[in-house]
């Protein structure tokens, strides 16, 4: 197993000296609720929709947005800019010396993990705007996202023959723990590929859909960010399924952040997972149609699981377990979700124009 080297020296690569914070413009009232989407994925710009008039308000550059919904981060022009999700503006900036990708933030925002290839981790505290931890990791490292309390690193170590390690790294004891998570020391190998992730708002769980290609099944893996055990759930069994109709499965979690519910439109299913016994507990059925990237979004009252497959939308009924087509005339849909105080459904069309249905 591969050891890990600590860096004898704390050096902060924060440009300034004292809160290495620069001081921003006041930020603007808010005008009302936002609907935030991703046309272009989960690695594209973020923009900003008022949900009520459903105008555009602001676009964000590529980044990561905490599970709380309070603050998005942004490598840029070699600052990480922190952004209010309500107005778009820039609520801090924190020079860095060096080329940084931003890897994880930690469910409220405070934290925050830079890394560069080698592995060279960075952990700033973001209400400080300090950097708390500079690691260097001999192996191939990645952080998964960083503690609420910010004491702890989720990675996923990778390996040269496709496989991957879940581990942990005590940032207020300075060790990596040995073996893999959930595990007594032994480093478990999984396989498989990364295809989606969601965080949930309360720092819970960390949740990513892999598709195994070597045996062509998909599971989620499940990690859970409080007790620190990391757990696969297979996703129901489908023979002779080709690997990119399994990468269909979209995710959405329930308003209590207990019930997973997972629908592939490329397979006409929909799985819903009980977190807390880390199982599938209903495989429903419905007729499969070929498409694009599954978008998904949960009703504020958990009543309505609603996901597309960019041409069709359909709506699951979360406690009769069936789903449903629904009309929208909106023709192809990039980006899906509820508008928070009318709950009312917001589609994003492909010309970017945000439309609102009644359900």
């Amino acid at each position: 197993m591969k050891r890990l080297a600590a860096l004898l020296a704390f050096t902060s690569v924060l440009a300034a000296c004292g809160s290495n914070v620069e001081a921003t413009a006041p930020i603007a009232q808010a005008q009302g609720p936002v609907f935030l989407a991703r046309a272009a994925g989960p690695t594209g710009p973020l923009t900003g929709y008022d949900a009520a008039g459903l105008g555009r308000r602001f676009e964000l550059p590529g980044g990561i947005h905490a599970a709380d919904g309070h603050s998005y981060y942004a490598v840029k022009n070699g600052k990480l800019l922190r952004f209010s999700t309500l107005t778009g503006r820039v609520t801090r900036s924190y020079p860095l010396r060096g080329d940084w990708e931003l890897t994880g933030v930690s469910s409220t925002g405070d934290w925050v993990a830079l890394q560069q290839p080698g592995t060279r981790i960075l952990v700033i505290d973001a209400k400080r705007g300090k950097t708390v931890r500079e690691l260097e990791l001999r192996g191939n490292f990645r952080v998964e996202t960083v503690s609420t309390a910010g004491d702890f690193l989720f990675l996923q170590q990778n390996f040269v023959d496709g496989s991957y390690a879940v581990r942990g790294y005590d940032l207020a004891a300075g060790q990596m723990l040995p073996g893999s998570l959930g595990t007594k020391g032994e480093t478990i190998q999984m396989q498989g590929l990364a295809s989606q992730v969601i965080a949930s708002p309360d720092g819970r769980w960390l949740l990513t859909l892999y598709v195994n290609t070597k045996t062509n099944t998909a599971f989620v893996h499940a990690l859970n960010l409080i007790e620190r055990i990391a757990i696969c759930i297979n996703m129901p069994p489908c023979t002779k399924c080709a690997p990119e109709a399994l990468k269909r499965w979209g995710l959405a979690l329930s308003p209590d952040g207990r019930t997973l519910f997972a629908a592939n439109p490329s397979l006409g299913r929909v799985a819903t997972i009980y977190l807390p016994t880390y199982r599938v507990i209903a495989d429903s059925r419905f007729t499969r149609q070929a498409g694009g990237e599954t978008r998904t979004a949960i009703s504020p009252d958990g009543s309505q699981f609603v996901f597309t497959n960019g041409e069709t939308l359909w709506s699951f009924d979360t406690n009769g377990n069936w789903a449903r087509t629904l009309p929208t005339g909106a023709g192809s849909i990039v980006d899906l979700g509820f508008a928070a105080v009318s709950g009312k459904l917001l589609l994003v069309g492909k010309d970017a124009r945000l439309a609102a249905l009644e359900l």
